[in-house]
């Protein structure tokens, strides 16, 4: 991804979390008014029954059969409009109407032993969750004419849910809102990285120009006055390392870019590598030795070799420094799986704990006294972002090493 596409993606998202934030939490609110109303309007609705029962019943002629005008009550008026279990059973508490109740409507005595049971069971239950309504003439007469059990209808269950939907929604909200600041946070931090490679790139070009044309006029004087051989050798060595700073100028100018992958040779990628660091080993340290075992001779991959060698040249500094103090080997490994190319850098260096195994990868982390703890970063951008594999400090103990592991695919 380009470095202006890569700022335009940060500006969207800031935008697009601003609007997150003011939209979610009006529809947060409007849905909790709706929900509260609509329950409200059901509680309403259901506690309607009992003031146009009361008007009804004391309303009654004394001669009137106050059993079947009950029956009839809740067969035609209440029965029809609840959404709640709901038994009534009469003066001796026997069953004889129920609705909202997975059971054939026809006599008590009519059902088999099973659904009687079940049926009375079900009144118990009712009985220890809500207290049972006694149907009276009125408050002062002693006799009960019969009871309504009834169990919670749907809007009072919404009603106990509903804390917890609350609760649901808000830390969704709360657990998107994060991520999203996460992530832009995170962008924001890709942005400075790859500007600061893009800028450390083109501090590097001009005064890799002006070395390279005095070099070329080095050298035509060094010819004019005949070849010396020790100049010519000190004129190689500089040419070297002026390669050298253009390829590193190159690399962190491919940081941010669009990269076109090619098939390359992976092993002979790794073998040069190495190479590059055992002619130095010497000055660096001569107690650490690099040993490199590969089973991919013959594997070609789509990679860009710059930026792979750039990850194996920071892993292996990395493992080299954690070994100035005590020596020992660096071991790398090379092998094909499952159609993944595995490679294993492992050193006897000072070791990590775990809860660093993945911290060493961040920008700034270092154990050392100077540098910015950048080439374990930028490692995981090359491997993870730019060649689609994975990266990880596969093991580690501290005091006798570490092992990193590098997996790229083979298609």
């Amino acid at each position: 991804m380009k470095y202006g596409k890569l700022q335009k993606k940060a500006s969207n998202r800031s935008r697009l979390l601003q609007i997150y934030f003011v939209v979610g939490s009006l529809l947060l609110i409007v849905f909790f008014v709706v929900y509260t109303n609509i329950l409200l309007n059901n509680i309403k609705r259901d506690v309607q029954i009992v003031p146009d029962l009361y008007s009804r019943f004391v309303g009654l002629p004394a001669n009137v059969n106050l059993e079947h005008f009950l029956f009839q009550y809740f067969m035609e008026e209440v029965l029809p409009g609840i959404d709640y279990p709901i038994i009534l059973v009469d003066s001796l508490k026997i069953p004889f109407s129920w609705e909202n109740i997975d059971i054939e409507r026809k006599k008590f005595s009519e059902l088999d032993p099973k659904q009687q049971k079940i049926l009375l069971k079900m009144a118990k239950k009712m009985e220890s969750q809500n207290s049972p309504i006694p149907l009276k003439f009125n408050q002062h007469d002693e006799k009960v004419y019969g009871y309504v059990y009834f169990g919670d209808s749907e809007t009072i269950k919404r009603l106990k849910l509903m804390p917890y939907i609350e609760m649901i929604l808000i830390l969704i909200f709360v657990l998107l809102g994060v991520y999203g600041i996460y992530t832009i946070k995170r962008n924001e931090r890709d942005i400075l990285w790859v500007g600061l490679a893009k800028e450390t790139a083109h501090q590097f070009g001009t005064p890799l120009s002006s070395l390279s044309g005095w070099l070329n006029i080095l050298s035509m004087k060094i010819e004019e006055k005949g070849n010396d051989p020790e100049m010519l050798t000190m004129l190689n060595y500089m040419n070297v390392d002026i390669d050298r700073l253009n390829k590193i100028a190159s690399r962190f100018g491919k940081v941010g870019s669009d990269i076109e992958h090619q098939k390359y040779n992976l092993h002979n990628i790794i073998l040069d590598t190495i190479d590059h660091f055992k002619r130095r080993l010497p000055s660096i340290s001569n107690k650490i030795t690099i040993k490199f075992e590969s089973k991919i001779e013959e594997k070609d991959i789509r990679i860009d070799p710059d930026l792979i060698k750039w990850t194996l040249e920071n892993v292996i500094k990395n493992s080299i420094d954690a070994m100035q103090n005590k020596g020992g080997k660096i071991t790398v490994k090379a092998f094909s799986l499952n159609n993944k190319i595995f490679i294993h850098i492992k050193d006897e260096g000072n070791g990590l704990p775990k809860a660093k195994f993945k911290k060493i990868f961040y920008p700034g982390i270092t154990s050392k006294e100077r540098g910015w703890g950048l080439g374990l970063s930028l490692a995981k951008r090359i491997v993870e972002e730019y060649h689609d594999g994975k990266i990880r400090v596969l093991k580690s103990e501290l005091g006798k090493g570490t092992t990193f592991e590098i997996v790229l695919p083979e298609v």
